[in-house]
């Protein structure tokens, strides 16, 4: 949407900044950073308990756990909001995607 607009003549103005987010949750930031960094291709994001088993296919994934991150889906409803993912939610698994201006974001220059 943001694209559209631009191509449009409009202006932009962007308060909510990656930079922000990672100072609000510098601990899961800093967790999905070395995971892209690890596997830059992997876009899917689980988050669940660390009792529980999931056969997501053929495709890769990075997964979050309930018990290392407080309000682990609070977090990440605030990272969709900025922009950073996706709620891909299906079969009642807490499923999400990496934007590629977040990917981008995690694998810059720290």
């Amino acid at each position: 949407m943001r694209a559209y607009l631009g191509l449009r003549g409009f202006t932009i103005a962007v308060s909510r900044t990656f930079e922000r987010l990672e100072k609000m949750i510098p601990a899961l930031i800093s967790e999905m950073r070395n995971d892209v960094v690890k596997s830059p291709f992997t876009r899917e994001i689980i988050a669940f308990s660390k009792g529980w088993s999931y056969g997501g296919g053929v495709r890769s994934y990075f997964t979050l756990y309930f018990e290392e991150h407080d309000d682990l889906l609070s977090k990440l409803r605030i990272m969709e909001n900025y922009g950073a993912l996706i709620d891909i939610k299906y079969n009642d698994i807490d499923r999400y995607e990496l934007t590629e201006d977040f990917v981008e974001y995690l694998l810059l220059p720290v």
